[in-house]
């Protein structure tokens, strides 16, 4: 690399008394990479006088002299630099050698670059002195300017220089200082690079009332007796619990009972009642815990208002619950409506609206049943549906969107305001109680917030080994965010290629000599129809019946085979996920996820159909090989135990069964039903048709 400085300088002089001095002074210096060298400077005069012609030469020796001084001090300083380095590589004579050379190459460099930056900068001082030469020239100054000028120049380069020096020998010392406390310094953060500490872990604030949970345990058997709940439940719905069987109570019901008890004496004072969600395992009787409670608040009402709304996200669960809400009516004067659709919209208009001779409209009914697409329809189109006078909403599976129908609410009901003392004596109408219930309630405190709950306590259950003592102020921490599953469940799971899990299903069923009564899942209701007709040509010599149950299917027709499979004509029912919330079915022995499902959710209330009240129940999920991984991950997410996952060899079993030979006749099954569905929308097509012509 060839880097030049050319300095041209053209005096004259216009005094006439001093004889004309012409001084072309021409600089040429060149520096390489090496080092710094200086070409001597020839002087040329045509005349002049002996005293100028010192000065200048002075001036010029004492540039050159600065220049070798620079150059001493960058190699000293290179010098220092590389001892530095072989001081470092000794001490660390484990790094490899490729590393060392790489800093030994770029230390050469940063002093190259050093080197470099310093030439730049003279570079600048010269053109310097060029520019005022030049700027002298074009004036034509007298001689006594010019040798001001001319010393001028020279002593600011001198100070530039000297100035200079001193800069680089602090800013290297600097340097040095900084090197050395870098490695000490580790809170820098280096764009690019990998940091070497651990991030530390992010912690969700909850609020307090989710942080500090009720605790209510899991065992069933330690509930209490009714005679202990006599001072809260009224006799008459005693005698209604005994009728039917129940002799004492489940933690759950007995822990809500009380509380709701204490709520509806604090409202009688005029406080505003507490909002109530509760979290608990399948089959531990959330249903009661509101039902019993309600009844009893509501049963000394006069005129028939509705005053408790009862949401459910399935027309099936929303059946049963109506069913136990009669049963447990039947020795009052309150009405109990149902609204999912079952029935048709001006049949449900008129079981719960009546209009009078004046115009007047009135309800027929007290409490309503409600699966939310049909409650969403009623408040739009219903003349006199009224909901102002609720007392209770409840919200069973309350993990499900609830913000579609909830908006449409009276306000004092769905987003009540700032508890104030003028707002409580403005209030015309006290707010309704929300009472929340799902196995799988969300922890999201932004999901929670959307709800508008006032002052909410949270009932949660822990699931413990039943021999071991339960600290409840340290486990109410351990459990939020956590699903819970009844002590009696048995969980299990199977891995098998995805074209032999009608076989894996096939053997759980026949491991036993009887066949278990067995609720099957799937993911779609296409996938139910041709697994249960796989399954009754691979079930024929068991002399079994499958039934099915999707959405597909009419209302009517469901509730038909739901009665058969309750009753026992059907030994095997295989349905899409329709059936996996809420449904109380009894004495399921088996639960068999065919397909998983996508979410934890599902998974737990698909296996809490089983397992409930106290019964033992198995609940197994057949896996494919890719599907492993996931399901690990799916209940570790949820702090809950992955049960072994067992492999079977099923290609004795397949060709015992004649699976192949099956499958054919499944196939030919599914094109005659696709030939007849094709005959049938033929046929109503020609029907329109000839009734347009006519």
């Amino acid at each position: 690399m060839h880097l030049g400085a050319r300095a041209y300088a053209n005096l004259r002089l216009t005094d006439s008394r001093v004889p004309r001095l012409v001084n072309k002074i021409h600089i040429d210096v060149r520096f390489y990479q090496c080092g710094l060298t200086s070409i001597p400077i020839q002087l040329k005069y045509e005349d002049g006088y002996e005293e100028t012609k010192k000065k200048v030469e002075n001036k010029i020796n004492h540039f050159s002299e600065l220049l070798k001084r620079i150059e001493e001090r960058k190699r000293q300083r290179a010098a220092a630099n590389n001892k530095s380095l072989l001081n470092k590589d000794e001490n660390n004579l484990e790094e490899p050698k490729k590393k060392k050379k790489k800093k030994l190459l770029e230390a050469e460099k940063t002093n190259d670059l050093y080197i470099e930056d310093e030439i730049v900068s003279s570079e600048k001082i010269d053109e310097q002195t060029i520019e005022t030469t030049k700027v002298s020239t074009k004036k034509k100054k007298k001689k006594k300017d010019i040798e001001d000028k001319v010393d001028s120049v020279a002593t600011d380069n001198d100070t530039d220089l000297e100035e200079k020096d001193k800069n680089l020998a602090e800013e290297n010392n600097d340097k040095d200082t900084i090197n050395k406390e870098i490695p000490s310094q580790s809170n820098f953060i280096i764009l690019g690079a990998k940091s070497r500490k651990k991030q530390r872990e992010v912690k969700r604030v909850l609020p307090d009332w989710l942080a500090h949970p009720e605790i209510i345990s899991a065992d069933l058997n330690s509930g209490p007796p009714l005679e202990e709940l006599e001072s809260v439940l009224e006799p008459k719905l005693i005698e209604v619990l005994r009728a039917n069987g129940i002799i004492k109570l489940f933690p759950v019901q007995s822990n809500i009972i009380k509380w709701l008890h204490k709520c509806n004496m604090e409202r009688k004072i005029g406080w505003w009642p507490k909002d109530t969600c509760v979290s608990a395992p399948t089959g531990s009787g959330k249903t009661l815990a509101y039902v019993l409670p309600i009844v009893q608040e509501l049963q000394t009402r006069f005129v028939p208002k509705i005053r408790c709304l009862v949401v459910l996200p399935v027309q099936e669960l929303a059946a049963q619950i109506h069913k136990v809400m009669v049963t447990y009516t039947s020795h009052t004067d309150l009405k109990v409506g149902l609204l999912s659709g079952a029935s048709l919209f001006k049949q449900e208009q008129k079981s719960i609206i009546k209009k009078t001779k004046r115009g007047q409209y009135l309800s027929r009914v007290d409490i309503i049943i409600a699966t939310p697409d049909r409650l969403l329809d009623h408040i739009l189109n219903t003349s006199g549906f009224s909901l102002d006078y609720l007392r209770f909403l409840v919200i069973d599976e309350a993990d499900r969107a609830t913000e579609e129908w909830l908006q449409y609410l009276p306000k004092s009901h769905s987003r009540l305001p700032a508890l104030t003392l003028g707002n409580m004596r403005s209030s015309k109408v006290i707010p309704a109680q929300k009472l929340l219930f799902s196995a799988t309630l969300s922890q999201d405190p932004e999901k929670l917030s959307r709800l508008g709950l006032f002052q909410p306590k949270l009932f949660t259950t822990v699931v413990t080994d039943k021999d071991t003592d339960i600290n409840l102020d340290k486990v109410a921490g351990d459990f939020i965010g956590r699903y819970t599953s009844p002590e009696e469940l048995t969980e299990l799971a199977v891995e098998c290629p995805p074209s032999y899990k009608p076989i894996v299903l096939y053997q759980l069923l026949t491991k036993h000599d009887i066949i278990p009564k067995t609720l099957v899942f799937t993911n779609s209701g296409q996938y139910a129809h041709r697994l249960a007709l796989l399954m009754q040509l691979l079930l024929s010599e068991w002399n079994v019946t499958v039934g099915e149950l999707s959405a597909q299917l009419a209302s009517k027709q469901r509730e038909g085979i739901l009665s058969k499979f309750a009753n026992g004509e059907i030994h095997v029912l295989i349905s899409s996920d329709a059936l996996a919330r809420g449904l109380d079915i009894l004495n399921v022995q088996l639960v068999v996820s065919y397909d998983l499902p996508k979410h934890i959710k599902g998974y737990i209330h698909r296996a809490g159909r089983t397992g409930r009240a106290g019964k033992p129940g198995t609940a197994v999920s057949i896996l494919a090989t890719n599907q492993v991984g996931i399901f690990k991950q799916m209940l570790s997410g949820a702090h809950k135990v992955v049960p072994n996952i067992e492999q079977m060899n099923l290609h004795a079993i397949a060709n015992a069964v004649n699976y192949k030979g099956q499958l054919t006749k499944l196939t030919e099954i599914l094109e005659k039903e696709k030939n007849k569905s094709l005959e049938r929308t033929k046929a109503t097509k020609r029907r329109r048709l000839a009734n347009v012509t006519k």
